[in-house]
C-alpha cells in the first residue's frame, strides 16, 4: 500500500487493523502481514463515510506539517551522540511560530493539533511540538526551508517526488581536503570550470560512488563571480551563486558535486524550494503551519 502511494507503511497498519482494506473487491482481515500477489494493484482504502476511495484521504489535521527556515549549526534529525549538536526541532516552539497572514492565525486555532511538551529533552529547554519528523535532511552547515511533518505520505512524497530547489555561494577550491585525501582523490579541477553543462548531462560518477549522477533538472548562475580579461579568459574576482535544481538528493550532493565536478568549494548552501513549496519570507529560525493550498499539493504529488 505504501509502494502504491496509497498511505505510509504506519497508517497502512492501522487501517488493516480497523478493517478499512478492500483488495479485489474482498475486504481483508484484521491481520497484519498478509501477503498479496506481487504487482497487485486493485486496492482500496473505505472512507471514513463508508464510500471506496483509490488512495489514503487528504487529513483535515491542518497542522500536520508545518516549514522552517533552518539556520546552520542544527542538525535536521537526531544528533550523533559524539557531538554537541542541536537537532532543528528544538525551534519548533510556540515562541517562534511566524504569525505573518490570517490563514496561519486561523490554522493555529483550528484545534487542538498542534501538542507542545519536552519528552525528549534533559536540558529543560522550551516546549517543542511532538511527534513531528523531517521528511528529509538537511546538513549541519545548510540552511534554509526544512519540512516536518506527521502525515507519511506527505513526507514519502517529498523524499521520492519532489524538486529541491537551492542557492549555492562558491568559489574557486584552493586545495584538497582532508577526507578528499583520505579517499584517495588525487586532484581538483583546474581552474574551476565555469560551464555547468556537466550538471545538466548526468551520467557522471563522484569519487568512489558505484551509481552515476541523474542530472539536474536546471542549474544556473545567478551571480557569476568572474569578469572576462582582454583576452577573452574569465577570471575569478570573488565568490559567486549557483542555482541548482535536484530531483535526487545525495548525502551532500551538492558539495561534492562542485568540488569533484568543477573546482568550487561551497561557501553557503541554501535550500529554497520542496515541490510547489517555497521559503519565501519566512524568516531564519521561524516556522509556521503549511497552508491548505500547500499541504494538498504535497499530498497530490504522486497522484
Amino acid at each position: 500500500m505504501s509502494e502504491l502511494n496509497l498511505c505510509s507503511r504506519r497508517e497502512a497498519d492501522k487501517l488493516i487493523q480497523d478493517s478499512r482494506v478492500v483488495v479485489k473487491g474482498d475486504r481483508v482481515e484484521p491481520i497484519l502481514g498478509q501477503k498479496v500477489k506481487a504487482g497487485e494493484t486493485d486496492i482500496q482504502i473505505i472512507s471514513k463515510d463508508g464510500n471506496l476511495s483509490r488512495g489514503s484521504e487528504i487529513s483535515t489535521d491542518r497542522g500536520e506539517t508545518v516549514m522552517l527556515n533552518k539556520p546552520k549549526g542544527f542538525v535536521s534529525g537526531q544528533p550523533d551522540p559524539r557531538h554537541n549538536h542541536t537537532p532543528a526541532v528544538r525551534l519548533l516552539t510556540r515562541e517562534n511560530i511566524y504569525q505573518d497572514n490570517p490563514e496561519t492565525m486561523d490554522i493555529l486555532m483550528s484545534g487542538n493539533h498542534l501538542s507542545f511538551g519536552t519528552r525528549f529533552h534533559d536540558d529543560g529547554g522550551l516546549p517543542t511540538l511532538l511527534n513531528y519528523a523531517p521528511a528529509g535532511r538537511l546538513d549541519l552547515d545548510s540552511s534554509g526551508l526544512l519540512i516536518f511533518t506527521k502525515n507519511g505520505v506527505a513526507a514519502k512524497n517529498i523524499l521520492n517526488f519532489s524538486e529541491k530547489e537551492y542557492l549555492v555561494k562558491v568559489e574557486p577550491a584552493r586545495s584538497l581536503s582532508r577526507q578528499e585525501l583520505k579517499m584517495g582523490m588525487k586532484s581538483l579541477p583546474y581552474p574551476p570550470i565555469w560551464d555547468l553543462g556537466c550538471l545538466l548531462k548526468g551520467g557522471r560518477r563522484l569519487w568512489n560512488d558505484r551509481v552515476p549522477l541523474k542530472p539536474l533538472v536546471e542549474a544556473e548562475w545567478v551571480e557569476e563571480g568572474t569578469t572576462t580579461t582582454e583576452n577573452g579568459n574569465r577570471q575569478w574576482n570573488g565568490a559567486g551563486i549557483i542555482r541548482m535544481v535536484l530531483q535526487e538528493g545525495k548525502k551532500r550532493q551538492i558539495r561534492r558535486m562542485c568540488r569533484e565536478l568543477l573546482g568550487l568549494h561551497v561557501l553557503e548552501l541554501k535550500r529554497i524550494r520542496i515541490g510547489n513549496i517555497r521559503l519565501g519570507n519566512l524568516p531564519v529560525g521561524k516556522w509556521r503551519p503549511l497552508s491548505d493550498v500547500e499541504r494538498v499539493s504535497l499530498m497530490t504529488l504522486n497522484k
